[in-house]
């Protein structure tokens, strides 16, 4: 049976909200949370958003920024677990406004050489009111031959 393998979470010392360090599930915001793990040949990476791997905010209201820094904490999530990006079966994507669907799938889908399946959701609010999309992902890394 496979053991559940954390491959990465956010530092406690990171996760602030307009400088406010974080304390708990009160700021909106949570905790120091796991952004990867790894179960035999599956990955989950929990929702990535504009922010770095160590919770700095790039592109505060900037869609197509946000996509791209999401993008780049998959791609570097799924490097950690020993897969890449066509490894991804499937995703859910969260924006906060229909305007930013294609901008945000135009740059995601250029992340593949084959898209994975998902689903796309126009949502109120995220965690923080600066953060327009989030992006799930579920993968599946073959074992080497």
């Amino acid at each position: 049976m496979a053991k559940k393998q954390l491959i990465y979470a956010m530092p406690d010392t990171t996760r602030m909200m307009e400088g406010i360090p974080n304390r708990g599930a009160e700021d909106g915001i949570g905790g120091p949370g796991a952004q990867c793990y790894r179960a035999g040949n599956l990955v989950w990476i929990t929702g990535q958003t504009g922010l770095t791997l160590d919770g700095e905010m790039t592109h505060p209201y900037d869609i197509e920024g946000q996509t791209r820094q999401a993008c780049e904490n998959i791609k570097q999530l799924m490097e950690m677990a020993g897969g890449t990006m066509d490894d991804i079966v499937r995703y859910v994507t969260y924006v906060t406004d229909r305007a930013y669907r294609f901008p945000m799938n135009r740059i995601f889908r250029s992340y593949f050489t084959m898209p994975p399946c998902g689903t796309g959701l126009i949502i109120d609010g995220l965690a923080r009111p600066d953060m327009l999309v989030e992006i799930d992902c579920w993968a599946y890394i073959d074992d080497p031959d």
